[in-house]
């Protein structure tokens, strides 16, 4: 009787992400991204990434609702409606 239970509470916090917790899916509904490439830089002005065949810095929107948070080593974190997820390059 327990068991139907604790599936319900697993299913139930699975996609309530913990504050600042990224993801490496791409959330429902995102607008599909060719990402090619990408340059990290210590210096966060110098970060770019490749999208669709145009370069973009940090705090650039990507397509319409996607803004380009952080550009990382070989990934890139992304925010779309809320959800932060990251691909990589």
């Amino acid at each position: 009787a327990s068991s139907p239970a604790r599936p319900a509470s697993a299913v139930a916090t699975a996609p309530a992400a913990a504050a600042g917790e990224v993801s490496s899916k791409v959330p429902a509904g995102a607008p599909a991204l060719a990402v090619s490439g990408g340059v990290w830089s210590q210096n966060p002005a110098q970060r770019l990434l490749i999208v669709n065949g145009q370069v973009f810095n940090e705090g650039s929107e990507l397509a319409p609702g996607v803004r380009l948070q952080e550009v990382k080593q070989h990934r890139a974190v992304l925010e779309f409606r809320g959800q932060r997820y990251s691909v990589p390059y």
